[in-house]
Order: structure tokens, then sequence, then C-alpha cells
């Protein structure tokens, strides 16, 4: 009990050193030619539709100097001039699970990452934290310890006790993302379920977040979550209440191994789940490279990762970087950074796999609405 409460209060101080005074994180500020690339416009278009009142104005940054606009501000600029279709009346957010049993594999920054690059497209997005462990909470702003009780999780769905996640979703800091937060109790879910098992052995245990999320996928785009390390009752509620898997996998021998026995335990449990079983059908399931690096031991573990999976790797990797890890340290991501924090080479290196994917989810979801019965 000491060492865990001796613990808590270091990880609080650091916090308190790095980030400022609740609410802590602060979305980045973005350049109007940022604001241009983002929406597909020359700077000079950009300027006259704010001139006229069609778009933000941003905010003057002295005499001479380009404006800068919040983020809400590049929100809507963006989703004001994009090109991209629409989320049509009547069809519902999909529903993408970023899984892996092996913890290590960037399965939370993907999943952060991802969340806020699709916002960058236009997209409101619903992060659900389903790691005890609390680490996308933590990303998105939150202190699992200390900003996060009980009911504001998972767990009232897993008690029984709520039928939806109205009393969870709470908004970040990052527009347009929101967030169902984690702590460590959601690791007496597994308890939860259990018991209402010994009291009606008809109870479809592996429908609780399916059913929970029902309410709320008319007011989002696309729900992410980050899921557990293992396969408990967690980890099933949300591969079943998903439309679509990515697995991160780093290409090295551990890691793909590991992904082997993803598949096969999943395929198990599957298989003994009615209505999965005659019923599931994901829009697509996708094995990401991620931590890739350029030596000969994880050419030969890409090659494998090739052979085992063929055209399910996606053709983006995300690269070993000192720069995320180091937006890691900071409780950030690549897009809480700006090109002036880091050398701009190695900040692109790792910021375009990341849009890449973005690019390829979110022509998922067009793919989607526009075949949804």
């Amino acid at each position: 009990m000491a060492l865990a409460a001796q613990a808590e209060n270091v990880l609080d101080q650091i916090r308190d050193a790095m980030l400022e005074p609740y609410p802590r994180k602060k979305a980045p500020m973005f350049t109007s030619a940022s604001v241009a690339t983002l929406c597909g416009l020359d700077k000079a278009r950009l300027k006259y539709l704010s001139a006229n009142g069609k778009l933000p104005a941003g905010t003057s940054r002295g005499a001479g100097r380009a404006k800068e606009y919040t983020l809400e501000e590049a929100i809507v600029c963006i989703q004001a001039t994009s090109k991209r279709p629409t989320r049509p009346p009547g069809k519902r957010g999909r529903v993408y699970a970023i899984a892996n049993f092996k913890g290590g594999v960037t399965k939370t920054t993907t999943t952060v990452a991802t969340a806020q690059a699709l916002s960058l497209l236009g997209r409101r997005v619903l992060v659900i934290d389903s790691d005890p462990q609390g680490s996308s909470t933590q990303l998105l702003g939150y202190s699992p310890e200390t900003e996060v009780n009980d009911d504001q999780t998972l767990l009232p769905l897993f008690y029984g006790e709520a039928s939806s996640l109205a009393g969870s979703i709470r908004e970040t800091y990052w527009h347009n993302v929101d967030l169902v937060p984690a702590s460590i109790s959601l690791s007496d879910s597994d308890f939860a379920v259990i018991s209402m098992l010994l009291k009606d052995r008809h109870f479809e245990f592996w429908d609780i977040l399916n059913k929970g999320l029902a309410a709320h996928l008319n007011d989002y785009d696309v729900v992410i979550i980050d899921t557990p390390p293992a396969l408990g009752q967690i980890t099933t509620n949300c591969l079943a209440a998903a439309d679509a898997i990515v697995l991160p996998c780093p290409p090295e021998g551990l890691d793909f191994a590991s992904s082997t026995q993803f598949w096969r335990l999943f395929s198990e449990v599957a298989r003994r789940l009615p209505g999965v079983r005659e019923h599931k059908r994901y829009d697509f399931v996708n094995v990401l490279m991620t931590k890739a690096k350029n030596t000969e031991q994880s050419r030969v573990v890409q090659g494998w990762l090739q052979k085992a999976y063929g055209t399910r790797v996606l053709p983006i990797s995300i690269p070993d970087s000192s720069v995320q890890a180091g937006a890691a340290a900071m409780l950030s991501t690549i897009y809480d950074l700006s090109k002036s924090d880091v050398n701009s080479q190695s900040y692109a290196r790792i910021r375009e796999p990341f849009d890449q994917l973005a690019d390829y989810l979110d022509s998922q979801l067009v793919r989607a609405w526009a075949r949804e019965v």
C-alpha cells in the first residue's frame, strides 16, 4: 500500500510539472498555412473566405505575422470546406477496436492519435478506454487515479446499473473527441459478469458493451476502442461490439508470435458466442505494423507478417521514432506537437503514416455508410 501511494504521488508530481492546472492539457494552435493545408486550400483562398465571414477569422499575432487558429476554429474550417461525404441521415457511427493481447505495441498511441487525426478530417469521435491501466484516459488529459470515479467508466454497464454510456462520456481538451475514461477498477468487470452468469445462465455476457453503445452511435461518426492487453470479459465485449479490428503489431519475433495467438484465441471464443458465430461480419480486419525499424531483423519479421496475413497487412507502417517516444513521455501524441517543437523531417516521418491511417479508416467509414441498410 505504501509503495502504491508513493508511486501515485510521484506520478501526480510529474503531471503537475508537465501539464498546466486543470484542464491541464491544451490543444495546439494552428497557423493559417497549416489550416489552409488541412482544408485543401491555398492561403489566399483561406484569407478571402475568412475576410468574408464564411470561415473563422483566426487571431492576429501582430503586424506582418500570420494569423493563428484554435483547434475548434481549424475544425470548423475543415468541415466547411471538406469534400468528404458526411454521414448520411439515419446511418450510425462505426465502431473500431484497436486490439492486441500484448502490451507495448503502441495500441494506446494508435487509438488516440487516430482519433485526433479523424477529427482533423471533420469527424466526430468517441474514444472508449477499456484498459484498466487508463493510458488513453491519461493521453486525453485526465488522471485515472484522481479524476475518474468508478461510475464514470464502463463499470456501470458491466454491473447492470446502466443501460447506456450517458453517465460516462466526457469532453476532452481536443475538440470533437470525447472520452469514456478508464481506471483500475475496471479489473472488477470479470467478477461482475461471472456474478450475473451465476444468476442467469442465459445472460448475454458478450453483448453488454454493444447494447450500451447503441444509444450513442448517432452522435458520433466513429467510436475507437482501446482494448486491454488480455482476453477477458471486457475485451470479448469490445471485439463483439466492433465493426472492424485493427491489430497493431511491431515487426519483432515475439510480437508476431503473440499476434497468431490473438487470432486463434479470438476465433475460439467467437465460435462459442451465439449470434456472433452466425451473424458477425466485420467491415475489415487489418494488421498495422508499428515501431517498424530499418534493420535486417525487422525486415525479416515484416516478411513473416506479409506471408501470414497477406492483404490484411495495411500498406502503412508506423516507424519506430524518438519523436513519438518523446511525445508519449510528455503524455502527448504527435498531433499535440507543432512542427516547431521538433525537427521537421522527423515530425513528418511519424505524422504522415498516421495521416494515411486516418485517410484509410475514413474511407472505410464512407464505404460502410454507403452499403449499410
